[in-house]
């Protein structure tokens, strides 16, 4: 179980706080390494302000547009093999980036990301208790979302998480597919302990620790030892095109 914790620092902050006095507070604002440019008679510091706005972290969410139209469609079956009960709760999801694309978190800083987006996939459950979602590699529609130059959009996973009762408190399992298994339409099986199932998730133990909720599966079976392996259970998840 991995634990990230984020220590607070009130020197830094004090460091920040009187560097802002002198250079304006603007300064530790995000800004835009350059303004898309603008139909119409925009005065320079609305521009600025609608750069700073694109430009900052929390506001990537709602800046890339999915396509409307697209055709490079896969079909993947998650297949829940040897679990000791039902699964309750089930959600699909699409990781996608666009690298060599990148734009400004904060200037200030000199801090640059890379876009990425997560899209929830609908799916369907089946009469043999497979689930089935389908998923598109062009879902993202390729932009200049930046002003330079068009960001292309690339799927770098599918991931799964399944909950026996999807109770709060309650440990899911998760697991994901890469682009490799994805196009190959080579199953990929991950396992997970049978005794973690229906087993609480961990609490942080203070308001600064994050803590992941989810059991994430080994595609290595033998990771587990010898006297597990008859306590193992998996989910299989299996690509299939759907181009002609």
């Amino acid at each position: 179980m991995h634990r990230i914790r984020f220590p607070l620092s009130g020197s830094k902050k004090c460091l920040v706080l009187g560097l802002s006095l002198v250079f304006g507070l603007s300064a530790c604002q995000p800004t835009g390494s350059k303004p898309a440019p603008m139909n119409d008679s925009t005065t320079t510091s609305s521009s600025a302000a609608k750069s700073d706005a694109k430009n900052d972290k929390s506001a990537q969410k709602d800046l890339y547009r999915l396509n409307p139209a697209p055709k490079e469609g896969y079909e993947v079956t998650l297949t829940i093999e040897n679990a000791p009960g039902q699964f309750k709760q089930v959600s699909w999801s699409a990781m996608y980036q666009a690298k060599g694309c990148s734009y400004v978190v904060n200037d200030f800083a000199g801090v640059r990301g890379e876009p990425e987006k997560v899209i929830e996939l609908p799916f369907k459950e089946q009469a043999d208790g497979n689930y089935v979602a389908t998923v598109y590699l062009d879902a993202m529609l390729d932009e200049d979302y930046y002003g330079n130059g068009v960001c292309k959009w690339s799927l770098t996973s599918v991931g799964v998480s399944g909950a026996p009762s999807g109770a709060a408190e309650e440990a899911s399992f998760g697991g994901r597919t890469d682009m490799d298994s994805i196009r190959s339409g080579a199953p990929m099986a991950l396992y997970y302990l049978k005794s973690r199932y229906g087993a609480l998730a961990p609490k942080p133990s203070d308001e600064h620790e994050q803590i992941s909720k989810a059991v994430f599966g080994q595609s290595d079976r033998q990771i587990f030892g010898a006297n597990q392996q008859d306590d193992l259970f998996s989910f299989v998840l299996t690509a299939k095109s759907l181009q002609p």
